[in-house]
C-alpha cells in the first residue's frame, strides 16, 4: 500500500470487521491482486525479475545484528535521505546501515554510496511470510521510512518484534487525502504501529491526524529535500558543451525511446547521453547547436542544472503532480512550472509567494515565458537568487530527525 493508488483497491474494508479480520482481508486481496497481475508485470517489466528474491523476503545479506534500516522508494527519496544517511553513519558507527528501495533506479543510486551504506536491497512485498523473513534477516534496531509509506503487515510485524518504525518526510497529497479519509478507521489501527509520524508541513500534520493518526505521535520535521547533498559529480567536456543547447530529461527510463522519437518527428536532431562518443565524434565546436540532448542516464541531472539558463519542470502541465524544483534552485536558476504541482504543493506555494519562480497555466504560455526570461537576464538572475535563498532558509529537517533519534537510541 505504499503507493497512494492502492488505497481504494486494498483498504475499503467493512467497518464491522475486527482488526484481525481487516488484516486478513487486506492480505488476501493483496495476494490475489499480485497473482492476477504477475503475468502482466513479468512481460511488461522484465527488468524487475532479478529483484524477486529480495521482494519475496530472501535478500542477499549476511547475518546482521542491530541494523539501522532506511527505506527510500525511488530516486527522489534516496536523494532526500542522503544527508541523513551520512549523519546516521556517524551517529551509529558500529551498526550495519542498510537502504532498501522499491525501484531499480533508486537501487542504482543507493549503491553509488557504498562509502556510507553497508548493504542495499529491495523492500519486501507486504505479505506476512515475505516481511517476516526479510525482517528476521535484517534484524533491525530501528526502521526509518521516507515519505508516506504505509505497509500494514510490515508495520504490524515490526511492532510485534518491538522494532521502532519512524516515518520521515511524510506528506498527504491533495489527490490521496479523500481516499485515505474513506478508510480512516482502518488507518487509525495501522498508524498506531508507527513510533512517530514525521510530516513535511503543518497541513500534512493536520491531514494525517484527520485520517486517523494519534496527534501525540505526529510531529513536523520539515522537508528533508531542502537538505539534499549538492551533486559533486564532474561532467565531461562534451556533455557540458551540449548542455549549453536544449536538453530533455525524461522522468522514467521506459520513456527514453519514446521521447527520442518525438524529438525526431519534429525535425530536430537528438543526441542521447549514452551515445555521445559515437554521435559527436568529429563535430566542430558549435556543431551541437541544433541538437537536443536527451539525458538517458540516472544521477546526472542534478549536476547538469549548473549549465542551464532557464529550467522548466515537466510533469506540471498535466495532472502528474510536478517535480522537485530544489535542484535547479540550488544552482540559482530561474524556474518555470505549470499549474499541476500537487506533489510539491507547499514548495510551489513558497516559491511563488517569494516571487522565486514563474507559473504558467498551459503549454501555449511556455515558449513566451522562456523568451521573456532569456530577454531579461536581470529578472532571470533575481528569480534564481530568490530560489537559492528559499533553499537556504528551509534547511534543518535532517537535524530535527537526528535529535529525535538520539532518545530512541538511549531508550533502547
Amino acid at each position: 500500500m505504499g503507493t497512494e493508488g492502492y488505497v481504494p483497491i486494498f483498504l475499503r474494508l467493512n467497518q464491522k470487521y475486527t482488526a484481525a479480520g481487516m488484516y486478513f482481508t487486506y492480505t488476501l486481496i493483496l495476494g490475489l491482486g499480485l497473482l492476477l497481475t504477475l503475468p502482466y508485470y513479468i512481460v511488461r517489466f522484465r527488468k524487475y525479475l532479478p529483484t524477486l528474491p529480495d521482494r519475496l523476503g530472501f535478500p542477499s545479506l549476511p547475518p546482521l545484528q542491530h541494523a539501522v534500516w532506511v527505506h527510500a522508494v525511488s530516486v527522489g527519496e534516496v536523494k532526500a535521505v542522503e544527508k541523513l544517511v551520512e549523519r546516521l553513519r556517524g551517529q551509529f558507527p558500529g551498526k550495519p546501515l542498510l537502504v532498501s528501495t522499491a525501484t531499480p533506479t533508486g537501487q542504482q543510486l543507493a549503491r553509488e554510496r557504498r562509502d556510507i551504506i553497508d548493504h542495499t536491497f529491495y523492500f519486501p512485498i507486504d505479505l506476512p511470510f515475505c516481511v517476516r523473513r526479510a525482517v528476521d534477516r535484517v534484524n533491525p534496531q530501528m526502521v526509518i521510512i521516507a515519505e508516506t509509506e504505509i505497509w500494514p503487515n510490515f508495520l504490524r510485524i515490526c511492532r510485534s518484534k518491538q522494532i521502532p518504525v519512524v516515518m520521515i518526510n511524510g506528506r498527504i497529497s491533495d489527490k490521496s487525502f479523500p481516499r485515505y479519509r474513506l478508510v480512516r478507521r482502518w488507518l487509525r489501527r495501522v498508524f498506531a504501529d508507527y513510533m512517530i509520524l514525521g510530516m513535511q508541513s503543518e497541513m500534512d500534520r493536520k491531514r494525517i491526524e484527520e485520517i486517523g493518526a494519534d496527534p501525540q505521535k505526529v510531529t513536523v520535521f520539515g522537508n528533508l529535500k531542502y537538505d539534499v547533498v549538492g551533486s559533486s559529480r564532474v561532467l565531461d567536456a562534451t556533455l557540458a558543451k551540449l548542455l549549453q543547447s536544449w536538453s530533455l530529461a525524461p522522468r522514467h527510463a521506459n520513456r527514453f525511446d519514446q521521447v527520442e522519437e518525438l524529438v525526431k518527428q519534429r525535425g530536430l536532431g537528438c543526441v542521447r547521453r549514452t551515445r555521445l562518443v559515437e554521435r559527436t565524434a568529429g563535430l566542430k565546436p558549435g556543431g551541437y547547436i541544433h541538437q537536443i540532448l536527451l539525458l538517458d542516464t540516472i544521477g546526472e541531472l542534478a549536476a547538469a542544472f549548473q549549465y542551464a539558463t532557464v529550467v522548466f519542470m515537466g510533469g506540471s502541465l498535466v495532472p502528474k503532480g510536478g517535480h522537485n524544483v530544489l535542484e535547479p534552485a540550488r544552482h540559482q536558476k530561474p524556474i518555470i512550472f505549470g499549474p499541476h504541482m500537487e506533489n510539491f504543493r507547499d514548495m510551489a506555494c513558497l516559491f511563488l509567494d517569494a516571487k522565486a519562480a514563474v507559473q504558467i497555466q498551459n503549454a501555449a504560455e511556455l515558449a513566451p515565458a522562456v523568451e521573456r526570461l532569456l530577454a531579461d537576464p536581470h529578472h532571470a538572475s533575481e528569480l534564481g537568487r530568490r530560489a537559492r535563498a528559499i533553499v537556504e532558509q528551509n534547511t534543518g529537517a535532517t537535524d530535527r530527525v537526528l535529535r529525535f533519534l538520539r532518545p530512541v537510541e538511549a531508550g533502547r
